[in-house]
């Protein structure tokens, strides 16, 4: 059974780094798996090893597209500082930065294990009243820090609306989630790269310097960070990069983005245990296998840890090779195929009708 174990986790961290590295392929859209998961009559503890480690490689590797494939150009390039630094040179750091605040996050998350376990079912029953006044300011703070106040409301509200609307569709529950989720994290970032027709310049060959003071102020509070938005609804990791960020600069802000990012794969599955919320698609999917008690999330931490330390290696290993071909990359080629991928998919899984939920809130920017 161990050796099996291993086996579904190399699989898993092989098949997460692949997609990882396709830009526009949420690593929530794993919730399409779950059929074709529950037809094969598997060990529910190995399906689990290989769903856990593709979502943890899945967002290493996505740190890859993410930061090198989504460049906006000109004046747009203050507003994501993992871009800022691809247009100055050091896309390589971005992405180096990224992978090891996500490495320490989970190690980190590891170690405070029996605190989470002790201390964050009791502090969610407590808050659970007063859920809705903490996502109300929370939301109300991520729009009054806009420039465009008047157009991220639309924004908010039109995503809002989406959501509302999802029961009338004649769409199957689960599989929904693959259109919503295309929409709002890759179709709207497909058809902006489509738009701005961008040149990444020469990159530098040395890397920025971080202070041990700086990474690890921004890994601790990108992990607390993860846990709390592993447990909180609506809680994304670039809003919560934002308030959590140290720093206030480019390295810390991509250090704590990493460690968010990672740490909240990890904490949103240990809520279908300790509070019995799915705060993910693959939490949902591994949900519906087998329910989690505490060998199940120990399991979890332990793939979890697997995966991110094998992934760090492999993402760091394959950035060096993409940044090598950064300059040579036709942006909009990429972005319509992967644009029409998810177009074809959506119609395959879901019908036509889902169509209407791919065009996300941010189209509004076009």
């Amino acid at each position: 059974m161990f050796l099996e174990l291993l086996l579904f986790t190399a699989l898993g961290i092989a098949i997460g780094i692949i997609f990882g590295l396709i830009p526009g392929i949420h690593p929530n859209i794993i919730v399409l798996s779950l059929p074709l998961l529950l037809a094969i009559n598997l060990d529910p503890l190995l399906l689990i090893a290989f769903l856990v480690a593709m979502g943890v490689s899945n967002v290493m590797a996505d740190f890859i597209p993410s930061m090198l494939l989504g460049a906006p150009e000109d004046g747009a390039m203050a507003v994501l500082p993992g871009h800022r630094l691809l247009m100055s040179g050091y896309g390589y750091s971005a992405i180096k930065l990224a992978v090891i605040g996500g490495l320490f996050s989970i190690i980190l998350c590891a170690i405070l294990l029996p605190l989470i376990i002790l201390a964050l079912p009791s502090l969610y029953d407590f808050i659970r009243p007063f859920m809705y006044i903490i996502l109300i300011i929370f939301s109300s703070a991520m729009l009054f820090t806009e420039k465009r106040k008047i157009l991220a409301l639309v924004c908010f509200l039109l995503a809002g609306t989406i959501g509302l609307m999802l029961d009338s569709l004649p769409v199957n529950g689960l599989l929904i989630l693959f259109p919503v989720l295309s929409g709002f994290f890759g179709v709207s970032m497909l058809l902006l790269q489509i738009k701005r027709k961008v040149s990444v310049p020469k990159q530098k060959a040395g890397e920025i310097y971080v202070t041990k003071r700086t990474f690890g102020r921004a890994t601790v509070s990108g992990s607390l960070a993860g846990i709390a938005s592993g447990f909180l609804p609506g809680a994304g990791s670039s809003e919560l990069s934002a308030f959590a960020s140290v720093g206030k600069n480019e390295k810390s802000f991509l250090v704590t983005f990493g460690a968010i990012t990672v740490s909240n794969v990890l904490l949103s599955l240990l809520s279908l245990w300790l509070i019995g919320r799915a705060r993910s698609g693959m939490a949902v999917v591994i949900g519906q296998i087998i329910e989690i008690e505490f060998v199940e999330a120990l399991l979890i931490v332990a793939v979890a840890l697997i995966a991110v330390s094998l992934s760090a290696i492999v993402t760091l290993y394959l950035s060096k090779k993409f940044i090598a071909l950064v300059e040579k990359i036709n942006y909009s080629l990429v972005s319509m195929a992967i644009l029409s991928l998810i177009i074809i998919m959506t119609a395959i899984f879901t019908g036509i009708s889902a169509l209407i939920l791919l065009p996300h809130s941010r189209l509004m920017e076009l």
